[in-house]
């Protein structure tokens, strides 16, 4: 099977930014960030908290960096600007735009992992941290690819490469 090079210059892309960013966020101190995710989540559920941990009956919620939705955030950067289409003024835009959905739709989802947590035991809330986590990067793919289509007025995935 040979790859088409457009398919191979988006895959190197890709990997390219992915990787870079990620470096940049596991470099940088996300404290602020991991903390105030874990105060307001616990005062909003009445629960105590100490930096970045959130406790509940049965055990102890840790906020880390994947919590935040920078990692979500850097994939979908790296969707976006691997691609030729659109011009770089619609990447940004529609970036800012998930971002903005992807914290918030993140943070819901660390709140009802931890709500689930304190209700139902932190087995539950394992298993709907691992669910809630391949839902959510699906929806966040498709939204991607429902607004894209939309903006440029591609028909497939390949017009945008």
């Amino acid at each position: 099977m040979k790859l088409d090079k457009k398919y191979l210059i988006f895959l190197v892309k890709f990997f390219a930014i992915f990787l870079f960013l990620e470096f940049f966020v596991f470099g940088t101190n996300l404290t602020f960030l991991q903390e105030f995710i874990a105060k307001t989540q616990a005062d909003f559920l009445g629960l105590r908290y100490v930096n970045n941990l959130i406790f509940v009956s049965d055990g102890i919620f840790e906020i880390v960096p994947e919590c935040t939705g920078i990692v979500s955030a850097s994939i979908l950067a790296s969707i976006i600007f691997s691609m030729k289409k659109p011009e770089m003024k619609k990447k940004f835009f529609i970036f800012g735009l998930g971002f903005v959905l992807l914290f918030i739709v993140n943070y819901l989802r660390v709140l009802s992992i931890i709500w689930v947590g304190m209700e139902f035991g932190i087995e539950n809330a394992e298993l709907l941290h691992i669910t809630s986590w391949f839902v959510s990067s699906g929806l966040v793919l498709g939204l991607w690819y429902y607004f894209t289509k939309r903006i440029t007025g591609e028909k497939n995935l390949s017009g945008f490469l």
